[in-house]
């Protein structure tokens, strides 16, 4: 009866840190396209027939501060937005495997104890 409920109960730990490793690549993820937003050079289409080339917002340290076609395509709201969402995201997923990890060991040890019990009782028995 002991391994049927112990394998249970890994399944789920194991479930539990699935899901933390998929919100903690979720949070990678937006924290990638996060990067790629500030560090990356982009284009903005000024007209019909040309692009204006614009510079990232973190290029030589400088930042858009003057309205123009460049600031207005990637706002700090916007990107401020993605950090707020991959925060959230990233702890709960480290909380996940960190608690999936725990529920492991702990299921380990609880049934190593007892498997070691029923050994000493084995032992005290033949006696």
């Amino acid at each position: 009866m002991h391994w049927a409920v112990r394998q249970d109960f890994d399944r789920r730990a194991g479930a539990r840190v699935a899901w933390g490793v998929s919100l903690s690549a979720v949070a990678a993820g937006l924290l990638l396209w996060l990067g790629y937003l500030l560090l990356a050079p982009y284009t903005v289409a000024s007209s019909p027939s040309r692009d204006l080339e614009c510079e990232s917002p973190l290029a030589y340290g400088r930042s858009h501060t003057s309205p123009s076609l460049c600031a207005g395509e990637r706002d700090w709201p916007e990107l401020v937005g993605i950090l707020a969402l991959s925060v959230p995201t990233a702890v709960a997923g480290a909380a996940l495997v960190v608690s999936g990890t725990s529920r492991r060991r702990t299921s380990a040890h609880v049934f190593a104890i007892l498997e070691m019990q029923a050994s000493e009782e084995r032992v005290r028995g033949k006696k």
